[in-house]
Parts: C-alpha cells; structure tokens; sequence
C-alpha cells in the first residue's frame, strides 16, 4: 500500500500542477470572442430543450445535445452568461466576452482534467513516475489543448469524454479490469458521443472488440466478458438513446444529430478527383508547415495547387460548393443524399477513396505541427519500448480508438488537425519514451568518456 504522501505525490500533486498550467495557459490565451461556429452554439444554447419548439421541429440540423445544453445550464445560473450569449446571438457586435468567464472556467477545468488523464494513463502503464510526469509536461508544453479552453466551441467537453474513456481503458488493460471501470469508460465515451456524434462509430466497433479482447487475449468466459461488454454499453442505453429516441419522436430521425453527413461528405468526395501525381504530392504538401512551401521548390503549380484550401479552384471550394449544390439539388433528403454520394461516388471508386484516406489521415495527424511531425515519427521507437514495458496487445487496444477515429475522421470529411487533438496524448508518451530509450542508449558512452578522461 502506499503511503498518504506517495499517493499525494502520485496523484494530487501532478492533478494540482495541471489546473494551474491550464489557469496560467487559459490567461495567456485570453478570452476568445465567439465567432463562426461558436456563434451558432449560442444560438443552440438560447434555444435549447429536450422538447423542442413546434417551430424547429422537421426543420434543418438536428444538432448533438451536450455542449449546447451546458451552455443553457451555465446562462440559468450566471446572468453575466445570459447577458452575453443573448448578445452574440443578436450578432450586433460590441459584447461584453468577460460575461463568458465561468463557462471558460469550467472548460479549463475539463482540460487540466484532460491533460491529468494523460499522465494517469502514462503512469498505468509504464508505473513509472517521471516517464509519466514527463508526458504530461509535454502535452502542456504542445498548448493544443488549452487552446480550446477559452472558445465557445465543443473541444473541451469531446476531449474530456474521449480522454475519461481512454484513461478508463487504460486502466482496466492494466491494473484492474472490474464492471465499474467499464461503467466508467461507457459514460467517458458517452460525453464524447453526445458532444461530437462521429464517436458513436467506435462505440459500435467496441461493442465487438471488447468482449473479443477479454476472450480471446486476456483468456476470460463468455459470461465474463459479456458481462463487461454489457457495463460498457449501459451508460449508451441510460444516456444516449434518449436523446435519439427524443429526435426520432419530433424529427423522424433515429440519430444524435442530423444534417451534417451529406453536407461534410460532398468536400471529402470531391478529394477522390485529385490525380495520382497529385495524390503522391498531396503527402508533402500537407506537411507541417513547410509542406507548402517545399513543394513549390520541387514540383509543378499544377501538381500541387488544387490542395489548398483556398484555391479558387481546389477541391475544398469545389467540394463545398459545386459537388454540393449537384447533391443537394438532386436528392432533396438528408438519406437520399448520403446514398448518391455512397452509391455514386465513393463505392464506384472505393479503392481511390481508401487511397486519399491515407493521406487525408496523415494530414489529419499533424496535430501542433512539429509536435505531431516528431510525434509521427517517434511512434514506432516509443511502442517498441512501451511493449517491452507493458506488452502487444494492450498498448495496440489502447492506441486502437485514436487512430480508428483518424481513419474514420479521413474517410468522411476534410480531415483537419483539429479534429484528432487527443493524439498529443499519444504523441508525448511515444516522444518521452523514444528520448528514454536514447539516453538509456548513450548514458553507458557518455560515462565510458567521462570516465576514460579521469
């Protein structure tokens, strides 16, 4: 057993340090002024309601319930909150964004929260303290995270409920693997299904591997690993299908939300245009950075152009405008357009569609730039050391829902960076472990030299 203060040590200190970091971040970012898609969830936010208004009803986006309905609960117990949400959706200009100060409290609580698991899930499976403290450092140091801690925008609560999964599997891989952290994960995942839909994928997904795992890996009974399979699922039945039974009742659609998918998916076909010359350059050009301005000293304009996002001519324009305005003009519904652009477009040419997938994913994966350039590259070195610490397969599990929702993220949309955020995560346990592995290979030559020299 521990002791009180090597438990402190363990865990209240590194928690205590994240709050404060975050707090320190938060105030050097400064309050963030709503605009563009923080906007709109002002809108939700003024609007919301389990039973929705007969006006809204059938009509337009069918929008995910958490972020939205914690910024209703935030304006009912702080009026500076009312005042200012009730201004931005106005759109008049001259708010007051300092009324908004205890909602960006609370998200920087959710992402010192954030930053904390990383080093729990760290410490879980390496039981190494300053490898662990060492990985937490970085996911500080990288600031991606505490960038959305200040923005009206749903990061902060997509993270915390990915994150609070993630450290959850962790620590049944590794330390203990009883019903109530599969309680725990489902609800983690749960947060994040209900703030960002796209996560309901790998819920299905794990539905299948975690009773697989448990089985086949880990060597359990059927009953067993139905059992976890089943605690993993409750918290989806208890808080989740409400919702979807809720927008089936008033809206006709069985779903978190509606009205995205067809929007999103006609920018993410038009890719599969690009060339095979432009697809290969597509992997340097979308580098960090400097991809752009590499490829214009190694290749033609014309190889490269229609990849940026601002070209009058680019896919991303194309995409979002004539690809869309074509869709939508020829199915009128939401289900209609999915299966055009499924059964037209990307079945047809599924193999190019897979193809630009892996692309679209490695630009996804440049998450705080070199960070994620170092952090891509540190990947293989640092699970070569981590499965020597903690063995194959679990540290594949645990990596397995981050970059399923890379793929996943690439094969439906765009692909930005800001969409796989929670890879910091992955990329500074790999980074600290890759420079452990490298002192612990040049300590013994530096010693020899020191040593040589007495």
């Amino acid at each position: 057993m521990f002791s009180l203060s090597k438990k402190t040590n363990l865990y209240l200190l590194p928690l205590c340090f994240c709050i404060l970091g975050l707090f320190i971040q938060a105030w050097l970012v400064g309050f963030q002024e709503p605009v563009f898609d923080a906007l709109s969830y002002a809108d939700r936010a003024t609007s919301f309601s389990f039973i929705p208004a007969k006006e809204t009803q059938g009509s337009g986006i069918i929008f995910a319930p958490l972020y939205p309905g914690f910024l209703h609960f935030m304006m009912s117990i702080d009026s500076g909150v009312e005042q200012a949400m009730l201004c931005y959706v106005e759109r008049q200009g001259g708010c007051d964004v300092t009324g908004l100060a205890s909602v960006y409290a609370v998200q920087t609580i959710l992402i010192a929260l954030v930053v904390y698991f990383c080093y729990l899930a760290c410490y879980f499976f390496t039981k190494r303290f300053w490898l662990s403290l060492s990985a937490m450092m970085l996911v500080l140091f990288a600031g991606r995270m505490s960038e959305y801690s200040t923005w009206l925008i749903t990061e902060s609560w997509a993270f915390f409920g990915f994150i609070s999964f993630a450290v959850c599997l962790a620590y049944a891989l590794k330390v203990k693997d009883n019903l109530c952290v599969f309680l725990l994960m489902g609800t983690g995942l749960s947060i994040a299904v209900l703030t960002r839909p796209s996560y309901l994928y790998l819920v299905y997904f794990l539905i299948l591997v975690i009773p697989l795992y448990w089985l086949l890996i880990k060597k359990e009974g059927l009953k067993e690993a139905v059992f976890k399979a089943g605690a993993f699922l409750l918290p989806f039945i208890l808080f989740v299908l409400p919702w979807m039974l809720r927008n089936y009742s008033y809206h006709g659609v069985f779903g978190v939300s509606a009205g995205y998918g067809p929007y999103i998916l006609s920018e993410r076909v038009a890719y599969n245009m690009m060339s095979w010359a432009e697809y290969a350059v597509s992997f340097i050009y979308w580098l960090p950075d400097f991809g752009d301005s590499l490829s214009k000293n190694l290749f033609p304009v014309e190889l490269y152009q229609k990849l940026d996002f601002g070209h009058s001519e680019g896919y991303y324009r194309y995409g979002n405008s004539v690809m869309r305005s074509e869709i939508y003009e020829q199915a009128t519904s939401e289900k209609a357009r999915i299966s055009l652009l499924l059964n037209g477009y990307i079945l047809p040419d599924i193999v190019k569609h897979i193809m630009v997938t892996f692309s679209l994913s490695l630009r996804g994966m440049w998450v705080a730039k070199y960070f994620g350039l170092i952090g891509v590259f540190a990947l293989i070195p640092g699970f070569i050391q981590l499965k020597k610490i903690a063995g194959t397969a679990p540290i594949l599990f645990f990596a397995f829902p981050f970059f399923f929702m890379v793929g996943f993220n690439a094969f439906v949309s765009v692909s930005i960076p800001r969409y796989n955020v929670p890879l910091v995560m992955i990329y500074s346990i790999a980074i600290v472990l890759t420079g452990y592995a490298l002192w612990k290979l040049v300590r013994p030559r530096l010693v020899s030299v020191g040593f040589n020299k007495n």
